[in-house]
């Protein structure tokens, strides 16, 4: 059975079967606040000039949607020039059929196919979509992310007449119309953009293109065979660029969008002069924010009062479960529409993929890890695999298979930290509105100061502390002294509804369905209207 079949038959006890729940269109992604910030970041140091190596992690290439994202970014830049990959060029592919090569490098795993195709998709791709025409079939970069099926590489992919891989300064020149001296070429059009003209060259006038911006050149590490090729070519652009005497925004820039593997840091070159290169990571990118406003797009239709609160705090919940895994986030709404901890525990079991047998997911010694604008050396391995992301100011493994552990209280405790986020500001509301109302509800003969005094807690009695007043009083505080106050049974009842969930919530200890139902009935009915 495959792991589709197996998603599609399960069932969570109470939930009923895995229902249709339809997932973003992948142009959603990029205008999510996280992934949004991250690419004007990027967007505005390359229109200042700057050099970047923009890392990703495996798991993001081998998806394609490191792909997308550089679409993205490049789709955003007026003047942008991608260089082709180590793959076979149209007219060699025959060629290489025949004699055993592979013209086009895996870009996405074996397992993620189409949904009408004949062999099933997998949950654990939910960002899969069908053919929506975001990719151009003339573009051989659209070919390679559409080809889902396409095996591993097993030599190289691009040839020349001698056998060798064409190297990367070539194909840049190609690209650039040009036989040799690709640098200089890019320095001719940065000149062209300014509306200079270099006076050894005659044919480089001004032909009205001046108000366009200098090239981007963008480069794949993931589609090299030579990291010190990348490194090489980026080092002396860097130094002929200098020596242009163009300013930094008016100089050509580089952007090579690469897996740590694939351009490791060492092969970017030191002591080239003042920030020859600039690095960012997809590191802290994934927001709570994120999950939230996805979840807000994909909502269901809009909910009556008695049930907005409790679709709120579901939604808190998942988006915690979640943290960076934001491909599960609607999975497991869609399935998941509230309940107890082993309901949520069961709902996120069907949705989680199979496992991996070595999965690195230790936390980091230090709590400044998940602050740093990139994953530090002793997380650097398990980020590069996929395993674990900064979220929330916290690093979080990516899946949540660890929250499967029946003995582990971890899934309970982030279900109680998503509750506390949305239940404490309307738990405080209802304090401070009972407390506004306390000198009218007083029962005859109840002094407020007499009130108050009753109203203190044990800890300030028995270590004779100094009497709270009206405001400072808590919840349990009020409830303590309600037998002075004129309230209706189902008021006190309320109230202790109130206490019970302040209470479990600032002990970490998540409410139940039941407690959450009564708690929304409080925190949704006026006491005034009650009198």
């Amino acid at each position: 059975m495959t792991n589709r079949a197996q998603n599609t038959q399960a069932a969570v006890p109470g939930e009923g079967a895995i229902p249709f729940f339809p997932l973003p269109a992948k142009r959603d992604l990029a205008h999510l606040p996280g992934p949004r910030r991250h690419l004007e970041r990027l967007e505005r140091d390359l229109r200042t000039g700057v050099n970047c190596v923009w890392y990703f992690p495996d798991t993001m290439v081998d998806s394609g949607r490191a792909e997308f994202f550089l679409r993205e970014l490049m789709s955003r830049l007026e003047e942008s020039l991608s260089v082709p990959g180590a793959i076979m060029p149209t007219e060699h592919r025959s060629r290489a059929t025949d004699t055993g090569a592979n013209p086009l490098p895996a870009q996405r795993s074996g397992s993620v196919l189409l949904e009408n195709s004949s062999s099933p998709a997998d949950l654990s791709d939910p960002w899969h979509e069908e053919e929506d025409g975001f990719f151009d079939a003339d573009d051989p970069y659209g070919a390679l992310l559409g080809s889902a099926g396409t095996p591993p590489p097993t030599g190289p992919s691009i040839t020349r007449e001698a056998g060798l891989p064409v190297p990367l300064a070539d194909r840049l020149a190609k690209e650039l119309g040009v036989e040799s001296a690709p640098l200089n070429e890019l320095l001719r059009r940065a000149r062209r953009s300014r509306g200079t003209s270099d006076t050894d060259n005659p044919e480089d006038s001004d032909d009205g293109s001046a108000d366009t911006p200098p090239p981007t050149v963008v480069v794949r590490g993931w589609e090299e065979q030579s990291a010190e090729e990348m490194g090489s070519l980026l080092r002396a652009a860097h130094a002929t660029f200098r020596e242009s005497g163009l300013s930094a925004e008016h100089r050509p820039r580089f952007l090579f969008a690469a897996r740590i593997r694939d351009l490791p840091n060492t092969v970017l070159g030191a002591g080239l002069g003042h920030n020859p290169v600039t690095t960012h990571w997809w590191w802290r990118v994934w927001t709570r924010l994120d999950s939230e406003v996805l979840l807000a797009w994909r909502s269901d239709s809009p909910a009556g009062a008695d049930q907005a609160l409790p679709d709120r705090v579901a939604d808190a919940v998942v988006a915690e479960v979640c943290g960076p895994d934001v491909d599960r986030t609607l999975l497991l709404r869609g399935l998941w529409k509230g309940g107890d901890v082993e309901s949520l525990r069961r709902a996120l079991a069907v949705t989680l993929p199979a496992q991996a047998a070595d999965g690195r997911q230790k936390r980091p010694h230090r709590m400044s890890t998940a602050h740093a604008a990139s994953p530090s050396a002793e997380v650097l391995d398990a980020w590069a695999d996929g395993s674990i992301d900064s979220w929330d100011g916290r690093v979080r493994p990516v899946l949540a298979h660890r929250l499967l552990d029946t003995t582990s209280g971890e899934l309970s405790v982030l279900v109680c930290h998503a509750q506390n986020r949305v239940l404490l500001p309307l738990l405080e509301e209802a304090r401070t509105t009972l407390i506004d109302l306390v000198p009218s509800l007083l029962r005859k003969g109840i002094s407020l100061d007499y009130f108050c005094q009753q109203a203190q807690s044990d800890h300030r009695v028995k270590n004779k502390l100094p009497a709270a007043s009206l405001a400072e009083l808590e919840i349990g505080d009020l409830a303590r002294a309600a037998r002075l106050l004129v309230l209706t049974t189902e008021q006190r009842e309320r109230l202790k509804d109130l206490k019970r969930a302040r209470n479990l919530l600032s002990h970490l200890q998540p409410l139940s369905q039941g407690h959450l139902n009564s708690v929304t009935q409080a925190l949704t009915t006026d006491w005034v209207g009650d009198n």
